[in-house]
Parts: C-alpha cells; sequence; structure tokens
C-alpha cells in the first residue's frame, strides 16, 4: 500500500494487519482517482473520509492538493495508526477522529466537498446510510460535492444522484453528486 501520486508520492504505508480493515489496492485506487480527476479538482477542496480504516484514501486526496482531510473511525487501532501516519509525514491539514463514523457524517455542520466512504461490506441498512448523506443539509447545500462509496459489487443504487459507477473484482465504487439531476 502506498501513495500513488503527489506530495507524499511513493511513501510507503506501514504494515497493518487491523482485523476490520480492507485496504484497497494500489492498482484499484489508480484507477478511482484517475476516473476521480475527470469529475472534481482536487485542489483545495475539504474531504470526509468515513470508516476511513488505514486512511490510505484519505492521505490520497492530501497528496493530490486537498486543503483538508477528516478521517473518521470508530476503531482505536485504527485511529492510533492514522495519528502515526500523520506524525511520520508531518501533516497538518489532517484531522483523525475517533467517532462513529455513520453519527458524524449524517450529523456534523461542515461542509465538505468530497466524502468518501469504505463501510464494512455487510453494514447494515447501507442504503439507508446513503439516502441519508444525499439528504444531508450540509451536502445538499454544495451543489458541486460528490459522495463515493465503496461496497461490494452485488449491491446496486438507483438514484438521480448517481453520476457514476465502476467496478473492479469484487468491489464497487458508486458515484453521487449533490442536487444531481
Amino acid at each position: 500500500m502506498r501513495v500513488i501520486h503527489g506530495k507524499y508520492q511513493g511513501y510507503r504505508f506501514p504494515a497493518y494487519r487491523g482485523s476490520n480493515t480492507r485496504p484497497t489496492t494500489d492498482l484499484v485506487k489508480e484507477s478511482l482517482f484517475n476516473t476521480l480527476a475527470a469529475l472534481i479538482d482536487f485542489d483545495g477542496i475539504r474531504v470526509l473520509d468515513v470508516f476511513a480504516g488505514t486512511g490510505n484514501i484519505g492521505i490520497e486526496f492530501l497528496s493530490r492538493g486537498a486543503a483538508e482531510l477528516y478521517s473518521v473511525d470508530l476503531n482505536e487501532k485504527n485511529v492510533l495508526y492514522m495519528k502515526d501516519v500523520k506524525t511520520q509525514l508531518s501533516i497538518n491539514n489532517w484531522k483523525v477522529l475517533k467517532q462513529d463514523a455513520i453519527k458524524f457524517a449524517l450529523h456534523n455542520q461542515i461542509s465538505f466537498d468530497l466524502i468518501f466512504a469504505d463501510p464494512p461490506y455487510d453494514l447494515p441498512n447501507l442504503h439507508e446510510f446513503v439516502n441519508q448523506i444525499l439528504k444531508a443539509e450540509w451536502f445538499k447545500s454544495n451543489s458541486n460535492a460528490l459522495f463515493v462509496l465503496e461496497h461490494a459489487d452485488r449491491l446496486v443504487f438507483n438514484n438521480k444522484s448517481v453520476i457514476l459507477k465502476k467496478q473492479y473484482g469484487n468491489t464497487s465504487f458508486t458515484v453521487f453528486k449533490s442536487n444531481a439531476e
């Protein structure tokens, strides 16, 4: 696992064997970011990474020019791991929070340009979580905001906000746009 592009390009993440993490592979991450780059300019955006795990995806956004990153995870080991990486890279614009990812995403008052969620594939009520994000005032009020959901390939989201679906093996990404018509 490494940072693919930008300021932290080439950084190799320390080995981590968290029982509840499923780090996105470099090949899938590179494909995802190439796709997202056509949809949004990473320079200066504020990113929310929920169910952040190792922080691998969030750091890629920072490396590519995001102004600020919030990584939220409830698992203490994941949070400590991300804080160690933050220290190693001397990153000042990265907030690592030990909180329930769903509660934070739904009840925060901060406006984000992009939210990335990689919940457990067996998360109950995942469709309801997605619908709640799409209805959240902070998401709806930013007409250019994107919500990127990593999920098992068997799930399908039929919503007018879906602007893109990508599949890589058994991993899929669905991209939602705020106020998409």
